[in-house]
C-alpha cells in the first residue's frame, strides 16, 4: 500500500521532482558561470509558473532555456511511465494496412496507450482544457512513435506537425 501511495504523490507533483532533476543538472553544469545565480533566479521563476503536475509549457521552456536535449531529458525523466506505442502503428508485412492503420485509432486507444485518463483526454479533446501536462505530451509521443522534442516544439515552438506512424 505504501508503494502505490508513494507513486501517487509523485505522478501527482511531477513540478517537485522535475525542480529537483533540473537543479542537479543546472549545478553540475553550470555552476562555475559567472551568471549562476541569474540563471538559477530565471530557472525558478519558469518554474513557478507551472501546476504541481508540471506543465509541459513549463517544462519545455526550461529545457529549452537550459539548452538542454528534450529527447534525452524526456527519456531520463520518464524512464517509468508506461505509455505503449498504438498497435495500429506497428509495422507488418501489409503494406495497405500500414498506410491506413495510423488513421483508425480511436480516442479511447489513444487515451489508453499515452496513459492519458480518459476524463482528461476528452476534455483536451473538446477545448475545454488547454493545457497538457509533460508527461502526457511524453506518453503521447511514445504512443505516436515520434519523438517527444517533435511535440513540445508542436505545441510550444511553433514546430510542424509531427507525421504520425513514420
Amino acid at each position: 500500500m505504501l508503494k502505490t501511495r508513494q507513486i501517487a504523490v509523485n505522478q501527482v507533483n511531477n513540478l517537485q521532482v522535475f525542480r529537483d532533476f533540473i537543479f542537479n543538472i543546472f549545478k553540475k553544469r553550470y555552476k562555475k558561470t559567472a551568471d549562476y545565480q541569474s540563471q538559477l533566479q530565471t530557472i525558478s521563476s519558469l518554474l513557478s509558473e507551472s501546476s504541481p503536475k508540471l506543465d509541459g509549457r513549463v517544462f519545455y521552456n526550461v529545457l529549452t532555456y537550459l539548452n538542454e536535449d528534450i529527447d534525452m531529458i524526456c527519456k531520463s525523466f520518464f524512464r517509468q511511465h508506461n505509455a505503449q506505442i498504438l498497435d495500429s502503428l506497428k509495422k507488418t508485412d501489409n503494406k495497405f494496412f500500414n498506410l491506413i492503420s495510423p488513421y483508425l485509432n480511436s480516442q479511447n486507444q489513444i487515451s489508453e496507450r499515452s496513459q492519458i485518463k480518459s476524463k482528461r483526454f476528452n476534455r483536451l479533446f473538446s477545448g475545454e482544457l488547454k493545457e497538457l501536462y509533460a508527461e502526457e505530451i511524453y506518453g503521447l509521443a511514445t504512443a505516436f512513435g515520434v519523438e517527444p522534442s517533435q511535440l513540445f516544439e508542436y505545441f510550444y515552438g511553433d514546430g510542424e506537425r509531427p507525421v504520425v506512424g513514420m
